[in-house]
């Protein structure tokens, strides 16, 4: 049965406010364009996208979870400080993620699209377009639901279902370390996530009422035209559950 992506953007005066993807089968369009249409808050642009797929690749979920909780913003920053350095990021060039997300990373002012590329070697910035960086897409689970129910009842939320997809497959696609936290300004966790760590949540990345936020992808120079299009044209189904810790 050929399988689509159905892909939801809404912003409000021209600032992202909600994004989603569904991978589904035909008969769950109608559904899931209920379910997509009703996820933002306020917004006054919205922007649905349905294309067929024509290959596939199923991956099984291999990556360790883990989760933090810190008395304050500066103990979590620390803390994701430290874990990019032992993914192999550079103390400065991990620090250089860590205060585009904290000001705003668009060059004209708040937030991003898509995530920002980070030379892990140098902290030059790689995005061909540095106000809309690049985006993961085209990623879902087989079994959503079982995902997202074996999720909720170890104490995580539904914000991580989406997460956990984008984060694997970047670390597939070769990004070395991720650093993310929410612009959502009343959603205080973020993570970060590397190969050698798996998925590291930690709280709190923010203070409320904060609505800066986005994402940044740690990555080589070398090959980088290769992993924009892994990461933005791969079309991807995580396979099986988290091996939760």
């Amino acid at each position: 049965m050929p399988l689509l992506s159905l892909r939801m953007r809404a912003s409000l005066k021209g600032r992202h406010v909600s994004g989603a993807e569904r991978i589904i089968s035909e008969e769950d369009i109608p559904s899931t364009l209920c379910e997509l249409l009703r996820r933002p808050g306020e917004h006054d642009f919205m922007k649905l996208t349905l294309e067929r797929l024509e290959e596939i690749e199923k991956l099984e979920f291999n990556m360790p979870i883990s989760s933090y909780e810190f008395r304050s913003v500066e103990e979590g920053r620390d803390f994701a400080l430290k874990e990019l350095v032992l993914s192999g990021v550079p103390e400065d060039v991990a620090k250089k993620g860590l205060d585009l997300l904290s000001m705003g990373a668009n060059p004209k002012g708040g937030n991003m699209r898509g995530a920002v590329l980070l030379d892990v070697e140098t902290g030059d910035r790689l995005e061909p377009d540095l106000e809309r960086g690049v985006r993961t897409v085209r990623v879902d689970w087989k079994d959503r639901s079982a995902v997202k129910s074996e999720l909720l009842k170890r104490g995580f939320t539904e914000r991580t279902l989406d997460a956990l997809a984008i984060a694997f497959k970047n670390i597939c696609c070769g990004v070395l370390a991720e650093l993310c936290w929410s612009d959502d300004p009343n959603y205080l966790t973020g993570y970060v996530s590397s190969r050698e760590l798996g998925y590291v949540r930690i709280t709190p990345l923010k203070e409320r009422g904060d609505p800066l936020g986005g994402r940044i992808y740690f990555i080589r120079r070398e090959g980088v035209g290769e992993l924009i299009r892994c990461l933005e044209r791969r079309a991807v189904l995580i396979s099986s559950l988290p091996q939760l810790s």
